[in-house]
């Protein structure tokens, strides 16, 4: 007597087995946004360009801050020495100033700005509340010019009162707009600098 079949797990001819899975280092691997940059037909300076930013991305990886710091001076094209300068300026006389040339013998005088700076800008941009970006960027940089502003045309700017400011704002509302243009460029300059030198590492480098 035949045995009863409990069940018939055999499948179709189509379903055949599956091939076993791919190793992982036999995957091909998703390429990377300079490798999909940089192929056989690209321009040889734009992969020259491509490897150096890679080579620089992994030497930072490896800076110390005091190194990246240097880096950045060297950057900008400023020497460790002139960076001690304006970074002791700023803890002995509680300020850092340079003059600024424009065409012939004019010439300004900017001086980094303090704290209460920064509060009158605050405030005034409660107070205002420009809608547009660009209103609000040419208010921020109008202030700013103001409250660095302390020789214009070899006439010194006095800052110690809330009036002496105004007189200051007053003078730069009626300068002429190319002038207030390249003043704004030379501030924004001479910002970038000192904020540079009081970066992560000026400790180290100047303990």
């Amino acid at each position: 007597m035949a045995r009863p079949t409990i069940g018939d797990f055999r499948g179709t001819e189509q379903n055949k087995p599956r091939p076993p899975p791919v190793a992982e280092s036999d995957a091909p691997k998703p390429q990377t946004p300079t490798e999909e940059a940089v192929g056989e037909d690209t321009d040889p300076k734009l992969t020259e360009t491509v490897k150096e930013v890679e080579k620089m991305s992994d030497d930072a990886a490896f800076m110390t801050p005091a190194e990246m710091y240097r880096k950045r001076l060297a950057d900008l094209k400023l020497s460790l020495k002139d960076a001690e300068l304006i970074y002791d300026a700023v803890l002995s006389k509680g300020y850092y100033e340079e003059y600024v040339r424009l065409r012939g013998n004019r010439r300004a005088v900017f001086r980094t700005r303090m704290y209460e700076d920064h509060l009158r800008l605050q405030t005034v941009l409660e107070m205002q509340k420009p809608q547009l970006a660009l209103s609000q960027d040419e208010l921020i940089t109008r202030f700013n010019l103001a409250s660095s502003l302390y020789e214009w045309d070899g006439k010194p700017l006095k800052h110690a009162t809330d009036d002496d400011f105004d007189a200051v704002m007053l003078l730069v509302k009626k300068l002429p707009g190319p002038i207030f243009t390249v003043l704004s460029r030379e501030l924004s300059k001479f910002d970038h600098k000192v904020m540079s030198v009081f970066a992560e590492g000026a400790d180290e480098n100047f303990s």
